[in-house]
């Protein structure tokens, strides 16, 4: 929303006028006696918005106040002249405010900011710095008050503290070898390396993609899941909240959890990821997160015993669970003609032949399908968009063999991409035209499925299916009928299909019925 203008909402009469017929029509007429509408405001109504509390140590901490206008939909005048008072009278000895903003000017630690044209930003920005001999703990109270022609007053106050809680993770080491159906803890710790202790709730997360399904143990966590717990690429959350008080971190402390969170291994992980994070909410704050909440008693923040696994340098961290599990990727392709002399479709499927899925990482992708056009042939567009359903994987331009650029028709190899995972026993589908010269003598081209720069480990069980050679035959004539799917008939010898992989010969009509699915097949 523009901070800048009067925000418009529907009247109160608006809204009953709105709703009366089809309140009558229901059988709730309006009684005999109405009741008298709520007078409108004759001017704007001003509120203010800035953070309730603010630590601050030697070095600059910045916040942030800003303001706005509302009518209800009475059509009040613009408010004007807006007025912006912040007073530190109470920070003396604590801290010290700095604005730097040539619309304010400061008067023994109180400033004023005024804006003279309602098209002036509505927001003012800050400096605080604890005061030289300020002890953490000690704290006092910055006031706002808020005033403008044609509008209401306003005001509102944050409680500054001295000193700054700020807690950093522990390492959670990396699970390899993990059974299918097996069990795996997770435990973490926190350390504050500030020189406050922590003053405000605090928030653990964990999100993980990959086939890991956490128990719903805890009270104060909240746990979220996708549509399909089981499938690796759906998405698990777990999101815990601490009070202030019994769960408080010292300054300099380490605490761990009282018990480590418990998951799964589902049947389909190759190897699943997992980020945690920690965050201190502010006050009133929503934390969000999943929807199913736990039964069990509540996790706690406990005193750390022993040496533990070292800690990140900042609140976020990483694990991955590697799985005793594999995933077959093979590639298969068919070749169609298209409607002129010499052009063709390139039909390419990566295939997860199981038994796990495989999921990229941070986008990057898990697997890539190598395609080498033959000699005297070059690809003359794709069939990928930009869309988020498109069922076309992406090509590159292979420029070496770790270099790809953007997509450019003209020439002969490219790199695939497979970005978002192959469920088990589905497809990605990939599509290229092409166009053969005069010259094309019927030499092959190939297909090879290669792991992706995500670089998980596929243990892929059977290597003779990576890769699929395909060539092109006579094209169809210009005016080769077109099928209801938008590709050229198969009239006998004008069809030529030419696509071997691992001995097996595929038929044209899988394409047709590939073509018409999702993203995975």
């Amino acid at each position: 929303m523009n901070p800048h203008r009067t925000v418009f909402g529907a009247t109160l009469a608006a809204v009953v006028l709105a709703l009366a017929p089809s309140a009558v029509a229901a059988g709730h007429g309006p009684s005999m006696t109405p009741s008298t509408p709520s007078p409108l405001p004759t001017q704007a109504y001003a509120t203010i918005n800035a953070d309730e509390r603010i630590n601050v140590g030697a070095g600059a901490q910045s916040a942030t106040v800003d303001w706005m206008f509302w009518d209800g939909g009475a059509q009040v005048p613009v408010p004007e002249n807006d007025s912006l008072v912040i007073d530190a009278r109470d920070l003396a000895g604590i801290a010290s405010v700095e604005v730097d903003d040539p619309r304010c000017k400061e008067d023994l630690r109180v400033v004023t900011c005024v804006n003279r044209d309602a098209s002036q930003s509505r927001s003012v920005e800050f400096t605080l710095r604890a005061d030289p001999g300020a002890a953490p703990g000690v704290s006092g109270t910055i006031g706002y008050t808020l005033s403008a022609d044609h509008a209401t007053g306003a005001t509102a106050k944050a409680k500054v503290v001295v000193g700054t809680p700020n807690l950093v993770v522990g390492r959670v080491p990396d699970v390899t070898n993990a059974g299918i159906g097996s069990r795996i803890n997770v435990p973490l710790r926190l350390r504050n390396t500030g020189d406050l202790a922590t003053d405000r709730r605090i928030m653990l997360r964990w999100e993980s993609v990959g086939g890991l399904v956490f128990d719903r143990e805890f009270s104060n966590c909240a746990y979220g899941e996708g549509d399909d717990p089981g499938e690796p690429g759906s998405q698990a959350s777990v999101t815990c909240v601490f009070p202030i008080s019994s769960d408080s971190v010292p300054a300099g402390g380490t605490v761990e959890l009282s018990s480590p969170l418990a998951a799964t291994v589902g049947k389909r992980v190759l190897t699943a990821v997992t980020d945690y994070s920690v965050r201190l909410l502010k006050p009133r704050e929503q934390p969000g997160g999943g929807s199913h909440q736990g039964t069990g008693p509540a996790l706690t923040l406990v005193r750390a015993s022993g040496p533990g696994g070292g800690f990140e340098n900042g609140a976020e961290g990483r694990f991955t669970v590697a799985a005793d599990n594999s995933a077959d990727l093979a590639a298969d392709a068919t070749t169609e003609p298209g409607r002129g002399a010499g052009e063709w479709t390139l039909a390419i499927n990566a295939v997860n032949h199981g038994p796990a899925s495989a999921y990229g990482i941070d986008d990057k992708a898990v697997a890539v399908v190598d395609v080498a056009l033959p000699k005297g042939v070059v690809v003359t567009g794709t069939a990928h968009m930009e869309e988020e359903d498109s069922p076309y994987g992406p090509c590159l331009l292979r420029v070496s063999s770790t270099t790809t650029a953007p997509f450019e028709a003209g020439h002969r190899h490219y790199v695939c991409t497979v970005p978002f995972g192959i469920t088990a026993g589905k497809s990605r589908l990939f599509e290229l035209r092409v166009k053969s010269a005069e010259g094309y003598d019927g030499a092959k081209g190939t297909a090879t499925v290669r792991p992706g720069p995500a670089g998980i480990p596929l243990h892929d069980p059977d290597t003779s299916n990576d890769r699929v050679t395909f060539a092109f035959g006579t094209p169809a004539t210009p005016t080769a009928a077109a099928s209801p799917g938008g590709n050229p008939a198969a009239t006998g010898a004008g069809r030529t299909l030419i696509a071997t992989a691992a001995g097996a010969a595929l038929l044209g009509a899988v394409v047709l019925v590939v073509r018409r699915r999702g993203r995975t097949h």
